[in-house]
């Protein structure tokens, strides 16, 4: 199987592929060339705002500067996200509702504005 397999492999990489056809392509680029107009080429959205840095490399170097200056202060001036709470400092207000399957919680935390109200069902919808 395999050697049957190595043969027809050797057999097809020793068959020449003729060469393709370019008689047709020539012309037909020369019958268009006179139909179509031309159009213009566009240059990027970007390039316009790029030019009047090209060949100036100290201006280069100021905006690059500048840039990084810029995230550095932005990346400075953000808030502190994690936020580390005692547990002693949670004031847990009221636990009890009149349904029999819900639950209230309305806690806050002492020393801080604002109050969390949490709606839990407790039924088991299994």
């Amino acid at each position: 199987m395999i050697r049957r397999l190595r043969a027809l492999v050797i057999e097809a990489s020793s068959t020449a592929v003729p060469d393709a056809d370019w008689s047709g392509f020539w012309p037909g680029i020369s019958a268009r060339i006179p139909r179509e107009s031309p159009r213009p080429v566009h240059d990027a959205w970007w390039l316009p705002l790029w030019r009047p840095f090209w060949g100036h490399p100290r201006l280069s170097f100021g905006g690059a500067l500048a840039a990084g200056l810029l995230v550095v202060l932005s990346l400075g001036s953000l808030p502190e996200t994690t936020t580390i709470v005692d547990p002693g400092s949670v004031i847990v207000q009221d636990v009890s509702t009149p349904e029999p399957n819900k639950s209230v919680m309305v806690y806050s935390m002492a020393g801080q504005p604002g109050t969390v109200i949490w709606l839990l069902d407790t039924a088991d919808d299994s």
